[in-house]
């Protein structure tokens, strides 16, 4: 069955492609279908605001080229970054050929070349799959050393650019004709009125067209072929209606009343500043993520076993390196405190604005800043393995994944072109027929209008863009979303489970007793005298010297702290959740919680009252057994977390119930509870019982989140409809969650939920704008209240304003942090 499951991850690819020349929510519609068609493609999700397209392909059926041609097929283009580098190393060409050779199964590399003469590699790649530093490692790691390298302009500017010289040969053409198109206010000009004018702005008009507009019907003719419609087509048709039929009153005889080329150009030249603007705009809305990928410092200083120090690239640190970090200076990678002590500022990471101190043994995050004294680090995670690569990463693949009011938006949209048409279509007819009376220029301009006013584009942009913020606004405080689905699922939730230990408690249980029950020598008459010293601690850390449970390693620690040496156990097994069986010396140890004793048919009854006692208290009680009689109580305690009866008291506040859920008994399990304030629990839970709790309170009607650490705790955190993992557990543990904690800080929790409401308000505020915007315009443009040239400011107003609506998340701050 495993065999199975890998070959077929072998044969699916998961993949994420930039795509140039998408305007608007029918393009991605059109791309979706396109691809969803070549036979292998199993999955398909474009997003407009980040411009990519997330794949998942069967590589035995399709190529990637293939599914490029398919794109490029409906013409749109799949985007490559250029990139130029200088090395050295390069001996001759046999190098070349090797450089070329690796630098080609680099996944995301689309084409690379090495001039042996000049030392010089030409590489085009996928820049959402492979950033600059990690091509630099794969080089360095060859053993070659970049001496520069040259950008190319990326594909963004290159867009912008374009926009800008349209523009500005739209508004260089446009004036003139705005000019001649009212001799009456302009008759100081030249010719103004006269024949001449009118043939002067059919030259000038033709250029705004056919220029500045050129994109525009090209984007039509592409989406025609598709058979389908988008925003480029109804910025045709209404703009090629102006002209066309003020062409045709031009000649031979000027009609000065029949002559709309200022409403044709002036729609043209405006769309195209409101979408050079949108560019910009959309550009900043994942500013925070380049941010986070520029943190890391381009050189680091290594200290070598003489304790020479030299600077090196970034990109050559290997782990086990030993680093000098100054003050003032940026952590260079993941590392490991080993000499001297500082304050670190994680500020741009978790969001934490007071610096957090570092001593020996701590971990410090690779691109955080050391704000006090000289440390010695010792690099643990470099290149892609790194904290703040996973981050990036992790946020990059959430942002290709659709939100399910995304999806239906782009189906509403998809739409949305032919009822504007038809509406258009209508709206003639009605002014030729019944109001204009046949007069066919008074019916054009209200049909114009609402062609051009009409704005998918907002509709398009109202979902991704707040997505793209609010994922940005998460990762800057700590909180990773692994996609739009968490963000919207984490804004319905009305319960909260907390597991207990790890989470709401530090996980680091203290034993605070050691009580003897029954004398060893009692338990095992036949016992050697040199066997007498051995007591409850010595043997239950023996026992539980192989778990990996907290209790287990808090015993163990504290019979280490004593000063006893611990041996190992001849034979060992875990029972989840409840205990240990171990062999030592031919005693037969069994370690765990009453139920485990009652469980094995151990009797204990003599310690019930100091079990009573401790569980009063609020410790765990952990019954040692020798030879299946009880030889002692262990008592432990696990202090809450601190901020954890805070975040509990906010969740209340924001009508959120708070559970706690703990495989602890009820009394030990109450008084936690208590602590934090916490009513509502589920004590004495196995954690294969933990989903069926889930399940039970989403048998509530209730939308449930989950709050875990621990691997015990990833069935019930996929269960949940929203696992949220704090980022100091397992691995295990952060891929169940759909939201993940940066940091171990339960209160981050209370802000992972408070970017979701904000960031799905936004999404709801933006919609409504959208909806409202062409439930108002369209009609009013209709009814002849909105001439061509206004409708098209509008229109581009719209998507920018949209796309500006979201980009105000970024100076929005969780109520928390401003705590």
């Amino acid at each position: 069955m495993t065999v199975e499951v890998d070959k077929q991850e072998e044969k699916t690819k998961r993949t994420v492609l930039k795509i140039g020349g998408m305007h608007c929510a029918g393009c991605v519609s059109s791309i979706q279908k396109s691809v969803s068609d070549v036979p292998g493609v199993n999955k398909v999700e474009v997003n407009l605001a980040t411009e990519k397209a997330t794949l998942e392909f069967d590589q035995t059926k399709v190529k990637l080229d293939s599914i490029e041609k398919a794109i490029e097929e409906i013409g749109y283009k799949v985007v490559y970054e250029k990139l130029t580098l200088k090395l050295g190393g390069v001996s001759d060409s046999t190098d070349a050929e090797r450089i070329e050779q690796k630098l080609h199964r680099v996944d995301g590399i689309k084409f690379s070349s090495v001039n042996y003469g000049s030392s010089q590699v030409n590489i085009e790649y996928n820049s959402a799959l492979l950033s600059l530093a990690d091509i630099r490692k794969k080089i360095t790691d060859l053993g070659y050393e970049i001496l520069s390298e040259d950008l190319g302009v990326s594909t963004q500017d290159i867009e912008a650019r374009k926009l800008k010289h349209l523009f500005i040969i739209g508004i260089a053409f446009t004036v003139p004709v705005m000019l001649l198109s009212y001799p009456e206010v302009f008759k100081f000009l030249p010719a103004a009125g006269t024949n001449i004018a009118a043939y002067g702005m059919f030259v000038f008009a033709s250029v705004v067209q056919f220029v500045t507009g050129s994109r525009f019907y090209t984007g039509a003719f592409r989406i025609a072929k598709m058979r389908s419609a988008n925003m480029d087509t109804l910025v045709v048709l209404g703009t090629t209606a102006a002209y066309v039929f003020s062409t045709f009153n031009t000649f031979p005889v000027p009609n000065w009343h029949g002559m709309y080329y200022d409403a044709a150009s002036v729609v043209i030249t405006f769309i195209i500043l409101g979408k050079w603007m949108e560019l910009k705009t959309k550009g900043k809305t994942s500013s925070i993520i380049r941010k986070m990928l520029e943190l890391q410092p381009k050189t680091a200083r290594i200290r070598k076993e003489n304790g020479e120090e030299t600077e090196i690239a970034v990109e050559l640190i290997q782990p086990g390196d030993i680093l000098v970090v100054r003050p003032g200076e940026k952590i260079p990678v993941d590392s490991s405190v080993v000499l001297g002590a500082s304050a670190v500022d994680e500020s741009m990471i978790t969001g934490e604005s007071v610096p957090v101190t570092k001593k020996v043994g701590d971990n410090a995050i690779g691109g955080t800043i050391n704000r006090e004294g000289m440390i010695l680090v010792k690099a643990t995670k470099v290149g892609s393995d790194s904290f703040l690569s996973q981050v990036v990463k992790l946020v990059e693949e959430a942002m290709g994944k659709k939100p399910v009011l995304q999806k239906l938006v782009d189906k509403v949209a998809g739409y949305f072109a032919y009822a504007v048409m038809i509406v258009a279509l209508s709206t003639f007819l009605v002014w030729y027929l019944v109001i204009a009376h046949g007069v066919a220029s008074a019916a054009i301009i209200p049909a114009v209008a609402v062609l051009v006013v009409a704005c998918p584009c907002a509709l398009g942009l109202a979902t991704p863009t707040a997505i793209m913020v609010g994922m940005s606004k998460g990762a800057s405080n700590g909180v990773i979303f692994r996609g739009g689905e968490a963000m919207e699922l984490l804004n319905k939730i009305s319960v909260a489970i907390f597991d207990k230990t790890g989470t709401l408690t530090q996980g680091k249980p203290q034993v605070t007793d050691v009580i003897e029950i029954k004398k060893l020598a009692m338990v095992v008459p036949a016992i050697n005298s040199d066997k007498n010293n051995i007591a409850t601690l010595a043997l239950a850390a023996i026992a539980e010297k192989g778990s990996e449970h907290p209790l287990a390693k808090s015993i163990v620690a504290h019979a280490q702290n004593q000063g006893m040496k611990i041996d190992d156990a001849t034979y060992f097994e875990a029972v989840a959740g409840l205990g240990v069986i171990a062999t030592y010396n031919d005693l037969r140890l069994k370690v765990g919680s009453p139920t485990f004793m009652q469980n094995k048919n151990i009797d204990i009854s003599s310690s019930n009252k100091i079990i009573d006692k401790l569980q009063e208290e609020g410790k765990t009680a952990v019954i040692v057994s020798v030879d299946n009689t009880a030889l002692g109580v262990i008592g432990l305690l696990d202090t809450p977390k601190h901020g954890a009866k805070e975040a509990i008291s906010i969740l209340k506040s924001m009508k959120i119930e708070p559970v706690m859920l703990t495989g602890d008994n009820e009394k030990t399990a109450r008084k936690i509870a208590q602590m934090v304030g916490i009513e509502r629990i589920f004590a004495n839970v196995l954690p294969s019982g933990k989903v069926e709790v889930v399940r039970k309170i989403q048998g509530e009607s209730k939308k449930v989140a989950m709050i875990g650490d621990g691997i015990n705790d990833a069935p019930a955190l996929t269960a949940a409809d929203v696992g949220i993992a704090i980022g100091s557990g397992t691995d295990i543990a952060i891929e169940a969650g759909k939201v993940i904690l940066v940091r171990d800080d339960i209160r981050d929790v209370v802000t992972a939920i408070e970017i979701a409401k904000k960031t799905v308000g936004k999404i709801k505020q933006n919609l409504t704008y959208a909806f409202m915007y062409n439930a108002i315009l369209i009609p009013v443009a209709a009814m002849g209240f909105l001439y061509p040239a206004l409708a098209g400011i509008a229109m581009a107003a719209s998507s920018v304003s949209v796309t500006m609506s979201s980009l105000t998340m970024k100076r929005w701050t969780p109520k928390k942090k401003n705590n």
